[in-house]
């Protein structure tokens, strides 16, 4: 429907055919086999357009409500092997996949996930631990405090993050006097000066607090006990289930038969310019920050040691340059220029670091505005307080009915390459540095590059001439310089494409027939972020429905609280 128009699904029972008596004696006869605890839809409750393909019409009853189950497949699949039959299924161990998870079988009303926790849900992720991507990227970024402040995280409890390492919220829960929480902010003032967990700027944490937070939070819930290492190689969404294929990290291949599927899937690839080749990457030359394909964990803790090992092998100081202004590039700048002020022996050490931007230094405090931010807990607890509870900004945005103009307001807000004032002018922050000398800023495209061959400094003893040369890279850049360096690290973000890439292109728009937007592509979702009965949608895909902040931590807790009331 061009205007995104929605209206709720209808479901029939109780006809004097028998079909409902017929129904509750194949639930008594399976129950033997198999959990009652399957994915379940509260009658009622589920929306979505008009399209929507209906629902298998077996009925369950239990002491809370009515609710409709989905029929189960007992045939063999074609290899012999008995699906797997599962109440949900969420593609992606990520921050977003993580805490949908959590928030499922933490929250209230959520009996039925809850009770037989590992059995209601399967995290299907291709990295070892949930998790690892997130850890992986920001650990090669250099980043030593979020960006966003210390509400946000994978917890169901606003406080939880602060709470756990000891420090008082400045606000209490939202609720409370005025006086009360001007004492309470001065107390928790002295607490983060004291502790440095958290900055004094909307208290952000630090990275290794948060993740020791996010690990928290996977032991609590036993979320590794339900993690399946594997890829998804085809969705098939029906009226009784979502059929998953999933290629597991041991070559075999799995069927599932999912009630519910939640795609968490993230962002797209990350973007490499054009003048980029698959040499460069071989040879070493280039490496994206964000591509887990050439950064992991261990390469990169190796890292320092082996760029050490190198220098002394140079006949020149060793030279990074970094593609991209925003924060990911001011991180990666700003920690190469303390390793090589710090006197650790395995310090990377680096003579020259460039940063090449195409536009200027641009400061923001965070990427979209906080309006966009607010849950509708918090919304509710604002209205409570005497506050305007939904921000107006949510408020035009949902009832725009155009897909277009959404997708250009969600350009509009939220702005990429931008600096925080804490990176920029902060504490030896990347102003200071640029202004010293220890960051050289090149506002310029690169317009070409080629290959240098140099001789290392110490000559190798063992005959083989290939030991004593090496290859660094010249760029020509727009603004009429031309730099040497021995790696470029580019910071230049995600691409803008549909993620899941194929998967999602093929099976659930091509063959499903799920509706996307004709302007950008996108899913139309409902308010509950349903792209079919079965089929939820979080992330980068859920974001014409949540807006601008639906890619970030926010909007992981924007889309598990979506999805959470949906159910109840």
């Amino acid at each position: 429907m061009a205007n995104g128009a929605r209206k709720p699904l209808t479901n029939y029972f109780g006809n004097n055919d028998g079909s409902f008596v017929i129904a509750i004696l194949l639930l008594l006869s399976f129950s033997s086999h198999h959990s009652f605890a399957n994915a379940f839809i509260t009658l009622g409750s589920a929306t979505t357009r008009t399209r929507a393909i209906s629902l298998t019409q077996n009925i369950h009853i239990d002491s809370n409500d009515i609710r409709l189950q989905s029929q189960k497949h007992i045939q063999q699949d074609d290899e012999g092997e008995e699906p797997i039959i599962i109440p949900w299924l969420i593609v992606g161990g990520g921050i977003h996949g993580v805490h949908i998870a959590a928030r499922l079988l933490g929250s209230p009303g959520a009996k039925s996930l809850s009770s037989t926790n590992a059995g209601n849900i399967c995290i299907v992720d291709d990295n070892e631990h949930l998790l690892q991507k997130w850890k992986v990227r920001t650990s090669a970024t250099g980043m030593e405090y979020l960006r966003s402040s210390a509400g946000y995280h994978l917890d169901l409890e606003e406080n939880s993050l602060r709470l756990h390492f000891g420090v008082k919220p400045k606000n209490g829960t939202g609720s409370g006097g005025k006086k009360k929480k001007q004492k309470k902010k001065k107390k928790s003032q002295t607490s983060l000066s004291s502790s440095e967990s958290f900055t004094k700027d909307y208290e952000r944490p630090r990275l290794d607090l948060f993740n020791e937070h996010c690990d928290s939070i996977v032991k609590r819930y036993d979320l590794e006990k339900m993690h399946a290492q594997g890829s998804v190689k085809s969705i098939q969404p029906n009226d009784s289930c979502v059929r998953v294929e999933v290629s597991s990290c041991d070559g075999k291949t799995l069927v599932y038969e999912a009630g519910n599927v939640v795609l968490a899937l993230g962002n797209d690839e990350p973007v490499y310019p054009d003048w980029v080749s698959e040499e460069d990457i071989k040879l070493g030359l280039v490496r994206h920050l964000l591509d887990n394909k050439h950064t992991t964990i261990k390469k990169y803790q190796h890292e320092k040691t082996m760029y050490a090992s190198e220098t002394q092998t140079h006949s020149h100081g060793r030279s990074i340059a970094i593609i991209g202004g925003g924060i990911t590039g001011a991180h990666k700048a700003l920690e190469l220029v303390r390793r090589r002020q710090s006197k650790e022996r395995d310090s990377l050490l680096v003579d020259n670091v460039h940063m090449i931007s195409r536009h200027p230094l641009r400061e923001q405090q965070f990427d979209t505005h906080q309006d966009w931010m607010m849950d509708r807990a918090a919304c509710k607890r604002s209205e409570k307080a005497g506050g305007s509870g939904i921000p107006k900004r949510q408020r035009m945005f949902a009832n725009n009915l155009s897909w277009k103009e959404r997708r250009k307001i969600i350009a509009q807000e939220r702005v990429p390459g931008t600096v925080t004032p804490a990176v920029n002018r902060g504490k030896n922050g990347l102003c200071y540095a640029i202004g010293n000398g220890n960051i050289e800023w090149h506002q310029a495209e690169v317009l070409e590059k080629r290959h240098v061959n140099f001789k290392k400094y110490a000559d190798s003893d063992d005959g083989n001439e290939d030991n004593k040369f090496g290859t660094r890279m010249e760029l020509t850049l727009s603004c009429g310089e031309t730099i040497e360096v021995d790696e470029i690290l580019l910071a230049t973000g995600f691409g803008k494409k549909l993620p899941g890439g194929q998967l999602i292109q093929r099976d659930l728009i091509e063959i499903a027939g799920l509706e996307v937007s004709d302007f950008c592509g996108f899913p139309i979702v409902n308010e509950n972020l349903q792209w079919h009965p079965r089929i939820y949608a979080a992330g980068a895909l859920a974001e014409l429905e949540l807006g601008p902040s639906a890619r970030n931590i926010a909007g992981a807790r924007l889309a598990a609280e979506r999805i959470h009331q949906s159910i109840n």
